[in-house]
């Protein structure tokens, strides 16, 4: 946003640094004109929150309490006293001014200083000076001052000087012509060399035309390749499928260790298979964005259903077994795992959907032989090479909040290990990986939203520790986040009085700066987001008054905007979406 308002002091003009406590909240500089908010008493420069008010929206940037020009509030006495008797340099530093005066007298001081600039006065001059040096330039360096004469006869000595030096330069413009016409000759000459390269570059096209042609027969090659390559998949894809119905008939009497093993060597066979499929994707097209949204269950539903981003359409799949909420999912081998959740009480199972090519109503739902450490609901995961690192949640075994960091395996033996605790408990919160770290955002520490979280930890996984961040504005659960480069974007949530917000946070990873984002167009609680095609993708969720939502809108940062796409078939709430 630019700033078309008077930021606050720079903090390089102050003879000595200034407390954090006594910038602006906006500008990061140290507080001019200070005002602050009523409420939480967060501290603003006058121009800085003006500006923010006008433009953005009615709520204090830290806090998103209801704020307007009119309740903005003094600062207590002692933060004025505290600037007021910082010694700070001039307006006119650059300008040569070494003056240190207190903030309260630097009004003044510029007033008076003199080095302000100002415009000579001797008509056809317009050069800018310094105040205290205008008399003397006026006087005596401007050539544009009036001269009174004392001596006419060293006027016309000086005259002819001038014509003598007219001459020089007279003879100056004529050699200057005479390279001028030799320039002329070399550009005549530059341009037949132009004439030559245009026709190498006529026979490069040539070449060029003939490679275009042996490019067309090298794809019609790579799609023979691709067409043998799916009659190989489909030959084992019927191999697999013959394997599975085999094991389902084994009875459970002594050979479930075979089953395990043949099961491994299953996935170890599907796994190939999609590498094999992404290097002949790659080599045919270079490579294929996902393009569909996959959403699955929310409070009081078992409905499934996709939205293909590019044809903005949406369509049902078949439902889950149950009703399922406040469930974790993720993309993992081909296929869509929801994990978890509350399904008339919390559950430990995972279930699947195989998405490869892509998902139709003719795939059904089957369960995952891997499993979360207890009956977890509200919790948080993130898939890390094998492993689903499970974050908080409620445990109907123990009927607490977890703050425990579990390890699932995914694949053969599914161990599940304890790796490490988190300072306090969570569930609504959210979790991001960040290369070998994952970030833990918000949530709160019961069932009350009194107990929101504004914390956020960074667990490195290899040395299984957790660190402690800056912390977010605000305290905020039941929110939706994404990964955007090096930040984390917190969506909507719930704050302490159980309000929905519509509130969009920017949280830089590296830094721990946060920033507001324009608010979405409504208020959501126990949405679901991600990210496709450079846009930020917000879904269902409750408005302000309790409602289920199925409206959808999107964040393109180009436009720097949201706007509003096709609604879901059904309302959400506390669902799963992930992109394919």
């Amino acid at each position: 946003m630019a700033a078309n308002y008077p930021l606050g002091y720079d903090d390089e003009r102050f003879e000595s640094i200034v407390d954090q406590n006594f910038h602006c909240l906006i500008c990061y500089n140290v507080l001019k004109d200070p005002v602050t908010c009523r409420r939480n008493e967060h501290h603003f420069c006058r121009g800085c929150i003006t500006e923010h008010l006008q433009r953005n929206s009615h709520t204090c940037p830290t806090c998103a309490d209801e704020l307007s020009v009119e309740t903005l509030a003094e600062v207590p006495r002692i933060v004025k006293n505290y600037l007021d008797e910082r010694n700070i340099r001039c307006d006119y530093y650059d300008r040569g001014c070494r003056e240190l005066v207190q903030l309260q007298n630097l009004k003044r001081h510029v007033a008076e200083c003199g080095f302000t600039p100002v415009v000579c006065g001797n008509q056809g001059c317009g050069e800018t000076i310094s105040k205290r040096d205008r008399t003397y330039h006026e006087s005596e360096l401007c050539q544009f001052r009036k001269l009174k004469c004392h001596n006419c006869g060293e006027i016309s000595t000086m005259m002819a000087g001038m014509k003598t030096e007219i001459a020089n330069q007279n003879t100056k413009i004529a050699n200057i012509n005479k390279n001028h016409a030799n320039t002329n000759t070399s550009i005549a000459n530059i341009r037949t060399e132009i004439a030559d390269m245009n026709r190498k570059m006529a026979n490069i096209d040539t070449k060029m035309a003939n490679t275009d042609t042996k490019q067309e027969n090298m794809n019609t090659k790579i799609e023979n390749l691709h067409a043998n390559v799916e009659a190989k998949f489909e030959a084992m894809n019927n191999e697999v499928r013959g394997i599975k119905m085999s094991l389902n008939e084994v009875k459970k009497d002594g050979f479930d260790h075979l089953k395990e093993a043949v099961l491994e060597k299953i996935e170890s066979k599907e796994r190939k298979q999609e590498e094999i499929t992404r290097d002949v994707s790659g080599t045919a097209s270079g490579g294929r964005e996902n393009q569909h949204i996959f959403v699955a269950g929310g409070g009081g539903t078992n409905s499934v259903e996709i939205f293909n981003y590019r044809q903005r359409l949406w369509s049902l799949l078949k439902p889950m077994p149950e009703k399922r909420h406040s469930a974790s999912s993720f993309v993992y081998n081909n296929h869509v795992t929801v994990a978890g959740g509350w399904c008339c009480g919390s559950v430990d199972d995972m279930i699947r959907m195989n998405i490869h090519p892509v998902p139709d109503l003719s795939i059904n739902w089957s369960d995952f032989a891997a499993k979360l450490l207890a009956k977890l609901s509200a919790h948080s995961s993130v898939v890390y090479k094998d492993s689903l690192l499970v974050t908080g949640g409620f445990n109907v075994y123990q009927r607490v909040v977890s703050d425990c960091i579990h390890e699932v395996q995914l694949k053969p033996p599914y161990t599940v290990k304890l790796i490490s605790k988190m300072p306090e408990p969570r569930i609504h919160h959210s979790t991001v990986l960040c290369d070998d770290s994952i970030l833990i955002v918000g949530g709160r520490k019961s069932g009350d939203c009194e107990d929101n979280l504004s914390s956020v930890l960074s667990y490195d996984i290899k040395k299984k520790e957790c660190q402690q961040l800056p912390a977010l504005p605000y305290p905020v659960s039941e929110m939706a986040t994404v990964k955007w480069a090096e930040n984390v974007v917190i969506i909507g949530g719930t704050d302490k009085d159980d309000k929905a917000l519509n509130n969009v946070i920017i949280y830089n990873i590296r830094t721990g700066n946060s920033h507001m984002l324009p608010p979405m167009l409504h208020k959501r609680k126990g949405c679901m987001a991600v990210v496709i095609e450079n846009t930020i993708v917000v879904l269902g969720g409750k408005d302000e008054r309790e409602n289920f939502l199925k409206s959808v809108e999107g964040f393109d940062f180009e436009r720097f905007s949201w706007q509003e796409l096709p609604d879901m078939k059904e309302t959400r709430c506390l669902a799963t979406a992930v992109v394919i």
